[in-house]
């Protein structure tokens, strides 16, 4: 991800910001009721035993060099989804896309160092490899300007995909997620670092992250039903470990209400940790993304997560994650699952509340996920 400002200027924001979060919260969510919340809304099934599961897996971006391997081998979209489509078997299941689907492959901002589009095939790819949604809220999602959004959710609505954290107006910016189910309801959040296109009134771009923001959307969520609320967040630098800013606004989160928290940016992984009682996966890094990386020059590991959530009326949460090899000079751009090895050695690093079940990671969350609106969830 690019940043418009230094981190020592994002830290100031957040601190300022900070400083009025009490004020904003009492009056962030009471003008609104149920008629007036529009949501992106999905009813998803369940399986026998009554439990949902809902996966996060991290930027999808199918452009850059992928593109040219695509073009050289004549195969197609789908391959390199190949060798991680096993896993993805979730209910429902959210990517980041980090960059437009589009027509328009002009840099909107010729200055921007690194700028991407995917082709319109790639959508279709997208879909079926397994991914349900996408998150848009991120610092390419404006790559080719207005024309390239638009084109972005059309492909992605076009394949039965629905894209929220951007739009061509705040309203439609601001939809949570909503998955109905009978297992109850949960409402996604997308929002990021502020990238130079924040959507506000008429104007489009991304939802940009502030304590307003934070406790707007999760407001948002809840009227409209939602029993657990999670923030897919774009954030952090490149490359790097967590810093002071996203710390802080996992506090935001957790103040408001979210059970949740999953970052995406910094193209590798970051530590999880709790605030409270909800999980902040700070970075769950990349998963099928088509540039190079840099991750040998930056000391970084080539790793990502995929996250698998499951929730049920009467039973304790559960979050298991696989580790997944991401770095392209090491697997040519097709991401493939960590073996036993590779995990057992990775995956306890990250907390120290992780148990380990061969080669699956299980997050021990005692008191997360507490239901809030138990009228909610499908009939």
């Amino acid at each position: 991800m690019a940043d418009d400002v230094t981190r020592d200027q994002k830290l100031m924001g957040v601190f300022v910001a900070l400083a009025v979060l009490a004020v904003s919260a009492a009056g962030a969510g009471a003008a609104l009721d149920r008629s007036q919340v529009d949501v992106v809304s999905r009813d998803v099934p369940v399986g026998p035993d009554g439990r949902l599961t809902v996966q996060f897996l991290g930027d999808t971006m199918l452009g850059d060099e992928v593109q040219n391997l695509i073009d050289q081998r004549g195969q197609g979209y789908d391959w390199p989804f190949d060798a991680t489509r096993p896993a993805v078997t979730a209910d429902y299941t959210i990517a980041n896309a980090e960059g437009p689907v589009s027509e328009h492959t002009a840099p909107w901002n010729p200055a921007k160092k690194y700028s991407y589009t995917s082709r319109p095939e790639s959508a279709g790819a997208i879909a079926r490899s397994g991914i349900d949604a996408v998150t848009l809220a991120n610092n390419h999602a404006y790559d080719a300007g207005p024309e390239g959004l638009a084109d972005t959710m059309r492909h992605f609505d076009a394949v039965g995909i629905p894209s929220i954290g951007a739009g061509p107006d705040i309203a439609r910016a601001e939809q949570p997620l909503l998955l109905r189910t009978a297992a109850g309801t949960v409402g996604v959040i997308s929002i990021g670092e502020s990238f130079g296109h924040r959507a506000a009134g008429d104007q489009g771009g991304t939802l940009v992250l502030s304590p307003e923001a934070v406790l707007r959307g999760a407001a948002m969520a809840r009227t409209a039903g939602a029993d657990w609320v999670i923030a897919a967040v774009h954030w952090g630098g490149n490359y790097a470990q967590i810093d002071p800013a996203q710390r802080e606004f996992a506090r935001v989160f957790a103040d408001a209400g979210y059970d949740m928290v999953v970052g995406t940016g910094p193209h590798t992984t970051q530590q999880i940790e709790f605030v409270g009682s909800m999980p902040v996966f700070y970075s769950i890094g990349n998963y099928v993304f088509g540039t190079p990386g840099r991750w040998a020059t930056n000391n970084a590991r080539g790793l990502g997560l995929s996250v698998e959530l499951e929730l049920s009326r009467d039973q304790p949460a559960r979050i298991a994650m696989r580790c997944l090899v991401t770095d392209n000079m090491v697997i040519n751009f097709q991401p493939r699952l960590c073996s036993a090895p590779e995990a057992q050695a990775f995956l306890p690093t990250l907390s120290a509340h992780l148990a380990m079940e061969g080669d699956v990671a299980i997050l021990r969350c005692d008191g997360c996920f507490a239901r809030r609106n138990e009228s909610s969830g499908r009939s």
